[in-house]
């Protein structure tokens, strides 16, 4: 039967039909990803632990990043630091482990900018007391703050086995005033087009900011780059075109394959010895408009994340970012 009506059936009303069905799957797709998405992000009445340790670590890594700043103004932080101390009152509350590695190093990026700070004879009494009442039943370590780092010791590594070189890889938030050769840019393009993509479809595109007045309008719309964004020498921006993917299996697949690419481009660039800063690809629409407009980024192009590149100074600071125990899950 299915046969016939296929025979006696138009092929345009095949085709209509397929598009309907298409389309109602990626409508049902998207709401379950959004309905996902709104019930266990941030912010949905009282948090999780794993929430509340993200919250805090993306509250503390702003602390961290602030103390590799080569120009530190001194008092930074103010509305970060009152983020920080609540979530971790509030983390305290709920009840959860205070030898976590999350806690402590929160402690240790507080205790940081307070040794900082009391260095340079700034105030800080009160975040001294509210420190005094977060240590109590815990202790910290030296996971927070930042690592000082030379020119030599980065580019010695880039050439060394894998582990070492990518150990070896940070972001950088202060750079010389050498500019980035375009050819080592074309060579690290050439080398990071071996990322694999779904069926080698290479649906990624890379815009090379270097015009100062263009420059300025990446950092007025990228959230991540205050502070630091006017040392940076260009601004690589990173998009996958969802024009080469097909129905609501391959919904993600742009950001997938993009931000395959876009880790393989910073290694490719460190490889080349040139310094990054990878920057939030997460924008609002008016921020979108903006940079579509600008750079003549097409509507199918999803905006996978900036680069800040430049060349290394010799000596720097790099914030410790510090690692959690990977999750180790065997079935």
């Amino acid at each position: 039967m299915k046969e016939l009506l296929r025979k006696i059936t138009p092929n345009k009303v095949i085709d209509i039909k397929n598009i309907l069905s298409q389309t109602y799957q990626m409508k049902k797709s998207i709401k379950n990803d959004n309905k996902r998405f709104t019930r266990y992000s941030f912010d949905q009445g009282k948090p999780t632990y794993s929430q509340i340790e993200a919250r805090l670590t993306k509250a503390y890594h702003s602390i961290e990043k602030g103390l590799s700043y080569s120009n530190i103004r001194l008092g930074f932080g103010k509305d970060v630091l009152r983020s920080v101390t609540d979530l971790m009152f509030q983390y305290r509350e709920l009840g959860f482990p205070l030898e976590n590695h999350v806690y402590k190093t929160a402690l240790s990026n507080l205790h940081k900018y307070i040794e900082l700070h009391n260095k340079n004879k700034y105030n800080v009494t009160n975040l001294e007391k509210i420190f005094d009442e977060l240590k109590e039943g815990t202790s910290y370590d030296n996971t927070g703050g930042v690592h000082y780092k030379t020119k030599e010791e980065i580019l010695n590594a880039t050439k060394m086995d894998f582990k070492s070189f990518s150990l070896s890889r940070h972001s950088i938030r202060d750079y010389s005033d050498v500019p980035v050769s375009d050819d080592l840019i074309k060579k690290s393009l050439k080398l990071a087009s071996h990322t694999p993509s779904a069926c080698n479809r290479q649906p990624w595109k890379v815009r090379v900011v270097e015009s100062p007045e263009l420059k300025k309008v990446v950092q007025k719309n990228q959230n991540g780059n205050r502070g630091f964004g006017d040392f940076i020498d260009k601004f690589l921006i990173i998009t996958s075109d969802v024009q080469y993917y097909d129905g609501s299996r391959e919904r993600n697949q742009a950001n997938i394959d993009g931000g395959m690419y876009a880790m393989n481009l910073i290694y490719a660039l460190h490889y080349h010895e040139i310094a990054t800063i990878p920057l939030s690809g997460s924008l609002t629409i008016k921020q979108e408009n903006n940079l579509r407009k600008e750079f003549d980024i097409l509507e199918s192009e999803n905006f996978i994340m900036f680069i800040g590149i430049g060349n290394y100074t010799d000596h720097f600071k790099i914030a410790k970012s510090d690692r959690r125990e990977p999750i180790f899950i065997k079935y």
